[in-house]
């Protein structure tokens, strides 16, 4: 005897999780008289998740932009670390943009991807990455960008390069909360 389909055993049976309300509201915006756009969910928003995700946005593009305006020019001084960081948190933002724009466009979403071990993986992975590269980066920043800081007058780049590292260190332990509701999410816990 085989263990799994077979077939003249029929279809199997599949499981689909139930769309995610808040509230059992339906999509879209309520203007008053009317609902506009009703493919967007916002009710995902509302959620403890939602919040997470759109602190952990938020603070990615922050990062993202301190990055960029401030240690794109001393990317040769800072070296490897600098490349590093840069790659994890546009790596970052790009996957958390992707996953808010799934959960906003289907109410289903949440639940299918919540239940699948992906979002489980990514905050796990993108926790420790975020943690490696900030040492990182702190550690360049130290050597490379503080003494120069000691001796030059608004030398601005050192404290938004530290603000970017410590950034980095809050999006670490803001990605493991969100795997533990992930973990918490996927073995059926509230």
């Amino acid at each position: 005897m085989s263990a799994g389909w077979t077939v003249g055993a029929g279809r199997p049976t599949v499981v689909q999780p139930s769309a995610y309300t808040a509230s059992g509201e339906e999509g879209g915006i309520d203007c008053g008289c009317c609902r506009c756009c009703p493919c967007i969910y916002l009710g995902f928003l509302k959620t403890k998740p939602g919040w997470l995700k759109i602190i952990e946005l938020v603070l990615t593009a922050i990062t993202l932009i301190l990055v960029l305006d401030y240690g794109l020019p001393y990317s040769e001084t800072i070296g490897q670390a600098f490349d590093f960081f840069l790659v994890i948190v546009s790596a970052g933002i790009f996957v958390i943009s992707l996953l808010v724009f799934c959960y906003i466009i289907s109410p289903n979403s949440f639940n299918l991807i919540r239940a699948s071990a992906l979002e489980l993986v990514f905050n796990l992975l993108i926790c420790a990455l975020y943690f490696a590269c900030s040492c990182h980066l702190s550690w360049a920043v130290q050597t490379y960008l503080y003494p120069h800081y000691r001796v030059t007058a608004y030398y601005t780049v050192y404290p938004a390069m530290t603000a970017a590292y410590v950034l980095g260190f809050v999006l670490t332990v803001i990605h493991g909360l969100d795997a533990i509701l992930a973990l918490r999410h996927l073995k059926g816990r509230p």
